[in-house]
């Protein structure tokens, strides 16, 4: 059984097809990692923050940051407890040491997705460029044979 010979012309649409699927996965994948990335570092200040904690007594006084540069002056209430998330805006009460270690653990979470989506990337960008240089290669073809023809 014979296969049908694929065209040129049918290169050229697949390649341009899947160039223009890999761009929007780039770019989603672009996005996806600048997200990650965010909240990496959202989530290292808050471990600092907690872990700074520590260090601090009852009643000692801080600078809270309430947004746009702007602090209030406040004192610990309780140096030992603290608010977090728990998720679904729900909060619960955690002590400072099992806090520490939630951020953690969210930390190398968050590095684990930063690296899969980082490879992700690599390979869909290093496919992308292989079918942009095939397409490039096919159209150079095209217009060497067209001059020669000329």
């Amino acid at each position: 059984m014979t296969t049908p010979q694929v065209s040129e012309e049918d290169i050229v649409r697949q390649l341009a097809t899947e160039i223009r699927l890999l761009e929007g996965s780039v770019n989603a994948l672009q996005t996806r990692l600048e997200f990650v990335r965010a909240a990496i570092s959202e989530v290292t200040v808050a471990h600092d923050t907690v872990t700074g904690l520590k260090q601090l007594e009852s009643g000692d006084p801080v600078l809270v940051p309430v947004g746009a540069g702007a602090y209030v002056r406040m004192s610990i209430a309780d140096s030992k407890n603290l608010m977090m998330s728990i998720g679904a805006g729900a909060a619960m009460e955690k002590n400072v040491e099992t806090s520490v270690e939630d951020l953690k653990s969210r930390l190398q979470d968050l590095e684990k997705a930063r690296t899969s989506i980082e490879q992700q990337l690599q390979q869909t960008v290093s496919r992308y460029q292989q079918d942009r240089d095939a397409l490039e290669d096919i159209m150079e073809k095209r217009e060497a044979g067209v001059k020669k023809t000329s």
